[in-house]
């Protein structure tokens, strides 16, 4: 049975030097399966186009669907079709996303180490299209974001791989690495391996990386030709612990998920930090995964993975305390 949110929220977190609290509250814009707090629909990304209009996709029915914001009833509006791989059926596993200049919307499928896409024209609720292959040849394919050139980046997960592939996509190039590194949880069991995670461009074309091992967010400098520099290691702090999703506001601070803490920080040019949000497993952050901005709003797609903070009280299994799959918003 569902229960309704917590209002109380957290704002401190201990040990953590320089991490300024802030009163911004998070509320939800659409519960994407009122009937059920069980996993019974899995979203680990979102995007929005150029009008605004929100669109995630479900990893059990492989169906992805718009939400506009003023109206935020979900609509099929395209698929993702399962494949053979090995003699199984295999879902897709859709995880980040992104829109192109021409409007079309492409898709990490990370079971099958691919981008895919769906054309502007597909994404349509009256003729659903089915998503087809864009890019390939990206193990643990993970974030994805455009450079300024229509040139698509793609974070390799726990191989810290950042692929590069052109805006026709095909075969893609491991263009940088960030070091591989494990982290363990502190249940002593659970093990956090993903070193390149969610991807940004600011507005100088710099690539920032959320390692979420780490606790970390990276800068990777990128040329006019695509070629990337070193990795450098900007920002790390246990607060980062879990970093998913980034997504930069309209004053170029640099928003990030932070998945295992139930919270939203953000980051300022210089390196600041600053706690936007924090909640326990009641939400309305369960597990934060991805996060985008349409003007002065973010809106951020819960997850909902049964770990850490996000565990009901005195279960090590199972999140059921929330609400489950939704997307929530914040007011920069």
């Amino acid at each position: 049975m569902k229960i309704a949110l917590s209002t109380a929220f957290v704002f401190a977190l201990a040990g953590c030097a320089n991490l300024v609290p802030t009163p911004s509250t998070p509320s939800i814009l659409v519960d994407l399966d009122p009937a059920s707090a069980e996993r019974t629909v899995i979203v680990e990304s979102i995007a929005a186009n150029s009008a605004g209009l929100l669109h995630v996709a479900d990893r059990v029915s492989g169906n992805v669907m718009r939400i506009d914001p003023k109206n935020p009833r979900p609509v099929v509006v395209g698929s993702l079709g399962a494949r053979s791989v090995n003699g199984q059926t295999t879902k897709p596993n859709p995880s980040g996303m992104a829109f192109n200049a021409q409007g079309d919307l492409l898709i990490v499928a990370s079971a099958f180490g691919e981008v895919v896409r769906l054309r502007a024209a597909e994404l349509d609720p009256t003729r659903p299209g089915v998503a087809q292959t864009f890019a390939t040849g990206a193990p643990g394919a993970n974030g994805i974001d455009f450079d300024r050139q229509g040139r698509l980046f793609i974070s390799g997960g726990a191989s810290g791989n950042i692929f590069r592939v052109g805006p026709n996509g095909g075969a893609v190039e491991t263009v940088a690495t960030i070091e591989r590194f494990t982290r363990t949880l502190p249940d002593g069991r659970t093990q956090q391996s993903i070193v390149a995670n969610g991807l940004a461009f600011d507005t100088a074309g710099v690539l920032h990386v959320a390692d979420t091992a780490r606790g970390a967010v990276w800068r990777i400098a990128i040329d006019g030709e695509g070629r990337a520099q070193r990795p450098v290691l900007w920002v790390q702090n246990p607060a980062l612990h879990g970093a998913d999703g980034l997504a930069f506001d309209s004053r170029g601070q640099l928003w990030v998920a932070v998945n295992e803490l139930n919270a939203l920080v953000r980051i300022s040019p210089a390196g600041e930090l600053t706690e936007v949000a924090r909640n326990g497993a009641a939400g309305p952050l369960e597990f934060p995964a991805a996060l985008t901005f349409v003007g002065d709003t973010g809106y951020i797609a819960n997850f909902d993975t049964p770990r850490r903070v996000n565990l009901d009280p005195g279960s090590t299994t199972t999140a059921r305390e929330g609400i489950g799959a939704s997307i929530a918003r914040v007011t920069r």
